[in-house]
């Protein structure tokens, strides 16, 4: 069963829950003006992602680059495993500071 993805604010950091896929990212990235902070560097802390697909890492991968355009860095926070097997086998790892 899908979880619903949300995200959290509190200042710099997002709390993002449910599952960041291909179902998801589509909304998620269309409504980001209401959830990614402005004037400042980027923590997402993806400890309550349940489940995530390669269209989740592209959303990280380009959320990066529109930040780095804007001189903001993005963080993240509690990848899970699933998240960085996508990473690795993608040669991305690195480009989100993921170890």
């Amino acid at each position: 069963m899908t979880q619903e993805l949300s995200f959290k604010r509190r200042d710099n950091e997002v709390a993002v829950s449910g599952d960041l896929d291909r179902g998801s990212v589509p909304k998620a990235w269309a409504d980001r003006k209401n959830w990614v902070p402005t004037g400042t560097d980027v923590v997402l802390d993806l400890s309550g992602v349940a489940h995530a697909d390669s269209a989740g890492l592209a959303l990280l991968i380009r959320l990066r680059s529109e930040l780095e355009m804007k001189k903001q860095t993005l963080s993240l926070r509690h990848v899970n495993k699933q998240l960085q097997q996508f990473a690795e086998v993608s040669g991305v790892q690195e480009l989100l500071s993921i170890s």
